[in-house]
């Protein structure tokens, strides 16, 4: 069973990656890691009283919440799991420990989504991916007529298998 790794940034159109995954493993049971990136503190009482996911829950939207059952209940034979989790560094090092703390075996690098940081430290970790010696897949989404240049919870019904 592979274990795969989305970058997100809590938007549906990053759920999207999630089709185009089913499809190139046909027949294989996966589990899915959406990853969102943070930053470190950078102050000493802020680092502190930093927790892992402490005040970061709050950061997925109910949408996203709502897309990611969409997706757990439309794939559930092809998909073993689907979870969030928090990377919190900005170094390669940091990722590397990541990556295999989750067992990762493949990261999907999409061409065609733009990041839009949910909070003050998120950011996109696009260039540390690209430096990382994991295998990587590439994807770009097709364009479709029904889908709006905003993405909805409801053109994740409407996705082909």
């Amino acid at each position: 069973m592979k274990n795969i790794l989305i970058p997100t940034d809590f938007s549906i159109r990053s759920l999207s990656y999630v089709h185009n995954i089913v499809a190139q493993h046909p027949g294989e049971q996966v589990n899915i890691i959406l990853m969102h990136a943070l930053e470190m503190p950078d102050s000493l009482f802020d680092l502190m009283t930093y927790t892992r996911n402490s005040r970061h829950v709050e950061l997925i939207s109910s949408d996203f919440q709502d897309g990611c059952e969409i997706i757990r209940n439309k794939y559930s034979s092809a998909i073993n799991q689907l979870k969030i989790e928090f990377f919190h560094g900005n170094t390669r090092a940091a990722l590397r420990n990541f990556l295999l703390a989750q067992n990762i075996d493949l990261i999907i690098q999409p061409t065609d989504h733009e990041f839009n940081a949910p909070s003050k430290r998120s950011y996109d970790p696009e260039k540390l991916i690209s430096k990382c010696n994991y295998p990587k897949m590439k994807i770009q989404l097709q364009k479709r007529k029904y889908v709006v240049d905003r993405s909805t919870i409801s053109a994740l019904l409407l996705a082909t298998e």
